[in-house]
């Protein structure tokens, strides 16, 4: 059949079932996005208002369908403005298929308005490459086919990711004669894990007195949720989990030990400090889940055996050794594993009796404790753990919340229980400022049966409120809760946590005069016909949810917070290497003795 390069991407889209793409249009775009017109009943096409909000959209679309969403914008910065997104769903192996116009095949290298071409010709890709699985410029007409289905499989297959296609604007609108290639999505099986190894885990397991499960990411990802609770009520091994794997078990299961890390629990940590064997799924072990590999603060590789299972087989044994390594698919993985310890031990027949789970419980009740002050109290401005308490009380239980990075990250972490996978979505590897808004948007039009809160701060609110247009154009019934304190409050603790009282440095918004300054976001939100509600006080701030979510549109809850410490602050239990200038004497001591050399 004959196609121009626009509508062979279109027909392409149609047949691997993408119903959803994010665009701003361009001249370099213009006839790929042409090609949509006659396409307007099979896929959506949504304006976004900043192309790193478009790739941010379909980013939580596929966190929350587990559907791929293309992004469509033009050449030079319209490309160039996507990266944020590109990196951030790479970073946390999120496929979505990114379209750009590129140069003209026959005018490359004439420097054409908006080309990138001082060391090579065309050559957006190339700033593109560190944060895509791969990408494609093609030449001709004939090369469509085949690049289009090696994008959909490269994006499947193994560690999911963001492919880049830079699209010619000749080929967009001159036509051949094509015939497009569509392979099945299961046609390459996941892989299933050496059974050798999974039999050698599986021993380990079996034998250890203090084992601890730390699920990451990929246990969502290959939707293994189901599998990790088996094993761990099988063998009554506690869980915790990354920043990307909150929501693989119920926060109200017995075997939950809470987060480990920086800015883990105090229960979460002492599982995992005190463990003999820690097995690791889908997990990184990151700088922020391991408090900066600082031996004995949230892990000690000297008195523990490591397991690890990870899709990725450059993870295993990245940052600790390990005793077992299994490159497979998290599913399949512990499902042999699951049937391999049930060939030497029954399960127990009542949890809550295994003395290693008394002590857990009497553990985690101590950390609620820790942070019973801050989520009861009535101070004004708020705390944002009272923030975070009243909004839990609101939010069914399979809710989904959308977290930015910085506070609210943090402080969900612990502090926002989750019950489901899939329904704590964050930015977690790249965790950039700006996640929320638009990946709230994305999420709002992935998953319409379910209730969608965001959870942002005036920082990340003041780089992509700007997307609450796109809310407002569709009605979407998203409710945004805005943590206002005036700043990029969790880096303004940090330096006065570290330098000292007087060394904060453009963290706080103030006024030329020293003033503070914090924006009426409320009232921005209106502008844009997004409603929009203020709440000074902490026992206003539920029924005003309640409110917003009542109203079944689009709604801002600006909720005024502490700007000072320690009411603006968070609780970290472990360490994270924040380093400190050596003309600070004394502060600098401390940080090295912490830092161990």
């Amino acid at each position: 059949m004959r196609y121009t390069g626009g509508q062979a991407i279109a027909e392409h889209l149609v047949r691997e079932g993408v119903t959803t793409m994010f665009a701003i249009p361009g001249h370099g775009n213009t006839a790929l996005l042409d090609a949509f017109v006659e396409r307007r009943s099979e896929i959506d096409v949504i304006p976004a208002m900043h192309e790193q909000g478009a790739s941010h959209m379909a980013d939580g679309y596929y966190r929350a369908t587990g559907d791929i969403a293309a992004v469509c914008v033009t050449i030079g910065p319209g490309a160039t403005n996507t990266l944020t997104g590109v990196a951030t769903a790479f970073a946390d192996s999120c496929p979505q298929l990114v379209i750009t116009g590129g140069v003209h095949t026959y005018l490359h290298g004439r420097g054409v308005l908006q080309e990138i071409n001082r060391t090579h010709d065309a050559s957006f890709p190339r700033v593109a490459e560190p944060i895509v699985k791969r990408w494609w410029q093609p030449g001709s007409l004939r090369q469509f086919p085949l690049m289009l289905d090696q994008a959909f499989r490269t994006m499947r297959e193994g560690r999911k990711g963001p492919v880049l296609l830079d699209v010619p604007q000749d080929l967009q609108a001159e036509s051949a004669d094509l015939e497009l290639i569509v392979s099945r999505p299961d046609a390459v099986a996941p892989p299933r894990g050496d059974a050798r190894a999974v039999e050698r885990a599986a021993e380990l397991l079996l034998s250890a007195e203090r084992p601890v499960i730390v699920a990451g990411g990929g246990v969502i990802a290959a939707k293994a949720a189901g599998e990790l609770r088996a094993l761990a009520e099988h063998l009554g091994i506690p869980v915790t989990v990354s920043f990307m794997g909150k929501g693989a078990i119920a926060e109200d299961h017995p075997l939950y030990a809470e987060p480990c890390g920086d800015m883990g629990s105090f229960s979460g940590n002492a599982m995992t400090r005190e463990a003999d064997v820690v097995l690791g799924i889908g997990c990184r072990f990151s700088d922020r889940v391991s408090s900066s590999y600082r031996d004995g603060i949230t892990f000690d590789p000297s008195a523990t055996t490591f397991i690890q299972i990870d899709i990725d087989q450059f993870e295993l044994g990245r940052n600790y050794p390990v005793e077992v390594g299994i490159a497979g698919d998290a599913k399949l993985v512990l499902a042999d594993l699951l049937a391999a310890v049930r060939e030497h031990r029954p399960a127990p027949a009542d949890l809550t009796e295994l003395p290693r789970l008394h002590r857990l419980q009497r553990l985690k009740a101590e950390w609620h404790e820790h942070l019973r002050p801050m989520r009861t109290s009535d101070r004004s401005p708020m705390t944002i753990s009272r923030v975070l308490a009243e909004a839990r009380a609101v939010l069914p239980r399979d809710g989904v919340l959308v977290t930015d990075s910085s506070n609210p990250q943090n402080q969900a972490y612990n502090e926002f229980p989750v019950y489901e996978p899939g329904t704590h979505i964050t930015a977690g590897g790249f965790s950039g400022i700006g996640f929320a808004i638009p990946a709230a948007i994305g999420v709002g039009f992935g998953a319409r049966d379910r209730a969608v809160l965001c959870l942002c701060g005036d920082g990340s609110f003041l780089q992509t409120g700007q997307e609450l247009a796109v809310a407002a154009m569709y009605d979407l019934p998203v409710v945004f809760l805005v943590v206002n304190n005036g700043g990029w409050e969790a880096i303004k603790n940090l330096q006065l946590n570290l330098f000292g009282a007087d060394r904060e440095m453009v963290s706080g918004f103030r006024h030329r005069n020293g003033d503070p300054y914090q924006a009426d976001l409320a009232a921005f939100a209106r502008s844009l016909g997004v409603a929009g509600e203020r709440v000074d006080r902490p026992g206003d701030l539920a029924p005003a949810l309640r409110r917003a979510f009542a109203s079944g549109k689009p709604a801002v809850v600006e909720a005024m917070c502490a700007r000072e410490y320690p009411w603006s602050g968070q609780h970290p239990t472990g360490w994270w290497d924040i380093t400190v200038p050596e003309y600070l004497t004394g502060a600098r001591a401390a940080y090295v003795e912490k830092r161990g050399f």
